[in-house]
């Protein structure tokens, strides 16, 4: 199943069992239809909600089967491209206008040159050949490249659609008076024709305030050219420009204010640039090594939560560690990723890998030892069996299957808080040695001894993916944070959820307990990012607001996706709490 932006809502479902409401929606989802499945699914119920949802399910699973990762959705609305920006705020998401700089042309330095946005507007053209001229076409000016002077110039927009014949048009749609030629221009030096076109502002000293007050106006806008009171509004005309003052409130001036039209979207709608300038397009392909990549930490120490930051929003971003494509969270435009550093993570060099488009870079990053604890302890008889190399493997894949997914976006708003109050005893990470035996392992969540009984709270808020009994963990409660993230509580006396429920921060999991191979009361959390075990601690001191603030998101496909049932843990448990653990 290809990449996706966030979970489609399963709505309109409750007649159906709500696994099928599921994979139908996932089914037509991926058929490109996702409506039809909000749209048809209420009414259907019985026997043919079952052959519908059965169809679909063949027909769209045999399609995921054959698709690729889908393109990540845009971050932004206009991002860093190969000498130049992106910008799609002028056409729809995914496609726009390039603004860039080359041997022909140095748009991209011009427009910023003359003020960016505020002054030009964003793109609504490609780059073009007009008159001569290479152009490109911004809402507020339109730029054309004079190759002798080696500049951008702007282009007098008005005139050409006067030459056009388009000033009926502009009267009639735009309220922009015609050209207006001056008799007292003839045979006059450049200077005195100025000041005749300056003569027209003074029938509104407003306009001509805002006129003159823009620094190099003759170049950016031209001279005025024509004055007229339309009544609602006065305008000027300039080469360049239009410039407008309205006598009422309106929803994009007040009253009285003096503002400039936006003459390059004008002379579009006028159909003054060719078809295939202005209809938008893909960003052009860049390569991967132009985009930069940061870790929050470098090098990286075991058992640490590594923020990586992306310097471009653009689509067709990857990025990949050990094989598996991460999830991407969209914050101030640029692309955020999250990896994990298991407290026994193997020292050196890491790889991971950018893709963008169909460009590859690898991207190399360290890795330090982390300053963990040791300690060595006595395991009682009754729980020597506990011991067993193959329990704690069978154990931990099961654990594994659970954390090693990604359903939703961030379901986290701040820092976490410690799941129960007590005394630290066993960090993160510390090396064990168990007797008997002498069995290495490493600990991979934090400890704090409390009373029988005492409550367990949710960290943050997420939902239960698993509650229940296991032969090492004991009674075990695991959430899904989302994004990949997960906490574990384990050991618990009782468990007061039921797998699937969603659960607020602060919420009763249970209440701390010495169940499976404990040697007393005590609660174990673990925090898991994406199937690696980490510092759980860190998290209640740094929220990870780049990830969780995300204005957006893209979530990988199957290779992070959970079976819809949960697994069944090992040692033939049932994965429901016993019965004489109170489940809720």
């Amino acid at each position: 199943m290809g990449g996706r932006k966030t979970h489609v809502p399963a709505r309109h479902t409750r007649d159906i069992p709500a696994f099928i409401s599921r994979k139908i929606i996932r089914a037509t989802t991926m058929l490109g239809c996702p409506s039809v499945a909000r749209l048809t699914i209420r009414p259907l119920f019985g026997a043919t909600a079952l052959s519908l949802a059965l169809l679909l399910l063949l027909v769209g699973e045999t399609r995921a089967s054959e698709q690729q990762d889908s393109i990540p959705a845009t971050c932004a609305a206009d991002f860093a491209v190969p000498e130049g920006w992106f910008f799609s705020q002028t056409a729809g998401e995914g496609i726009g206008f390039a603004v860039w700089d080359d041997a022909d042309a140095r748009f991209w330095s011009a427009f910023q040159e003359l003020g960016g946005i505020p002054v030009v507007g964003y793109p609504i053209s490609h780059r073009f050949q007009q008159d001569g001229f290479t152009v490109q076409a911004f809402q507020k000016l339109v730029l054309q490249w004079d190759s002798g002077a080696d500049r951008a110039n702007a282009a007098n927009t008005l005139d050409n659609l006067h030459q056009a014949g388009l000033d009926p048009w502009l009267a009639s749609f735009r309220q922009v008076p015609p050209h207006q030629a001056l008799p007292e221009d003839a045979g006059q030096p450049f200077d005195v024709i100025i000041a005749n076109h300056l003569a027209l502002l003074n029938a509104n000293p407003d306009i001509r305030a805002e006129f003159l007050a823009a620094p190099n106006w003759l170049t950016r806008f031209g001279l005025p050219i024509a004055f007229q009171d339309f009544g609602a509004v006065r305008v000027v005309r300039a080469q360049r420009v239009v410039l407008q003052q309205w006598t009422t409130d309106t929803p994009w001036a007040r009253a009285g204010e003096v503002i400039f039209a936006n003459s390059g979207d004008i002379a579009r709608e006028a159909g003054l640039f060719p078809d295939r300038a202005v209809t938008p397009g893909p960003p052009p392909p860049a390569l991967a090594t132009d985009l930069d990549l940061t870790l929050d930490q470098s090098p990286a120490a075991q058992g640490a939560t590594v923020v990586i930051r992306l310097s471009s929003g653009r689509p067709d971003v990857r990025l990949r560690m050990g094989g598996r494509t991460l999830p991407l969270a969209c914050t101030d435009g640029t692309w955020h990723a999250l990896i994990g550093m298991a407290a026994a993570e193997q020292l050196g060099p890491r790889q991971l890998e950018l893709e963008v488009g169909e460009q590859t870079a690898m991207h190399e990053f360290q890795v330090a030892p982390g300053a963990f604890a040791s300690a060595e302890l006595t395991v009682a008889d009754e729980l020597a069996h506990l011991l067993d190399p193959q329990t704690a493997a069978d154990e931990r894949g099961f654990v594994q299957q659970l954390v090693n997914h990604v359903s939703a976006p961030p379901l986290w708003s701040g820092i976490l808080g410690n799941p129960s109050i007590g005394t630290a005893t066993s960090p993160y990470g510390e090396r064990r040695v168990f007797h008997p035996g002498a069995i290495p392992y490493v600990h991979e969540g934090s400890d704090v001894a409390a009373p029988l009984g005492t409550l367990v709270a949710a960290p943050a808020a997420g939902r239960v993916a698993w509650a229940g009994p296991l032969a090492i963990r004991g009674n075990s409660v695991v959430l899904d944070h989302g994004f990949g993230v997960f906490s574990v509580v384990v050991h618990l006396d009782r468990i007061d959820v039921l797998a699937g429920e969603a659960v607020t921060r602060g919420q009763p999991l249970g209440t701390v307990g010495s169940t499976g191979r404990s040697t007393g009361p005590h609660l174990h959390w673990e925090v898991h990012v994406l199937g690696v075990a980490v510092d759980p601690l860190v998290w209640t001191w740094r929220d990870f607001a780049d990830i969780r603030n995300g204005t957006g998101f893209w979530l990988p496909g199957d290779s992070w996706e959970a079976p819809l049932l949960p697994a069944s843990p090992p040692s033939g448990e049932t994965g429901r709490p016993p019965e004489d653990v109170p489940a809720g």
